[in-house]
C-alpha cells in the first residue's frame, strides 16, 4: 500500500508588479514643487514691496502756491494805533497724495503768521488769512510772500 500523499505546500500568490513612481521620482517631484513655490513666492513678494514703495511715493503730498494776492490797511495816522492789517489770499495746489501743508505769510521778509491746511490728493484749495502787525510802513511799499513751510502725508 502506498502512503497517502500530503497536499502540496501553500504559497501566497506573487504580488502584482508595482505600477507607480519610484521613490526617487517622488522625491524629485517634491523638490521641484518646493523650488517652484519658493521662486513664485519671491516674485510675488518682490512685486508687493515694489508696489508698496510706489504707493508710498504717490502718497506723498506735493504742494505749491499759486494766485497769491494781498492787501493791507494801515492805521498809522496821528490818531491811529500804529498797526497795519494784512489780508492774504492764494491757492494751494497739491499734485501728490493727500496731506497737510504748513503755510507761512511773510511781510518784508518776516513771518507774520502761519496756518496749516489739509489738501486732498490732486486738488486745489483756496486759502486766506489775515493778521494785524504793529508796524507802519510810511512812504515805502511793503513786500509780501506766501510760502509752503512744510508738508506731510495725511
Amino acid at each position: 500500500m502506498s502512503q497517502p500523499q500530503s497536499p502540496a505546500p501553500w504559497y501566497p500568490p506573487t504580488p502584482p508588479e508595482k505600477k507607480g513612481l519610484r521613490t526617487g521620482a517622488i522625491v524629485a517631484i517634491i523638490v521641484g514643487v518646493l523650488v517652484a513655490v519658493i521662486v513664485v513666492g519671491a516674485l510675488v513678494a518682490g512685486a508687493y514691496f515694489a508696489g508698496v514703495q510706489q504707493s508710498a511715493n504717490l502718497a506723498s503730498p506735493n504742494m505749491a502756491i499759486t494766485n497769491m494776492s494781498s492787501t493791507y490797511y494801515d492805521n498809522c495816522g496821528v490818531l491811529g494805533n500804529h498797526t497795519t492789517k494784512w489780508y492774504f489770499d492764494a491757492t494751494l495746489v497739491n499734485t501728490g497724495g493727500s496731506g497737510y501743508a504748513e503755510v507761512g505769510y511773510n511781510v518784508n521778509g518776516q513771518q507774520v503768521t502761519w496756518n496749516t491746511y489739509y489738501v486732498p490728493s490732486h486738488s486745489e484749495l483756496p486759502i486766506s488769512d489775515s493778521v494785524r502787525v504793529s508796524d507802519c510802513y510810511g512812504s515805502t511799499t511793503p513786500t509780501y510772500t506766501i510760502v509752503v513751510l512744510s508738508e506731510r502725508s495725511a
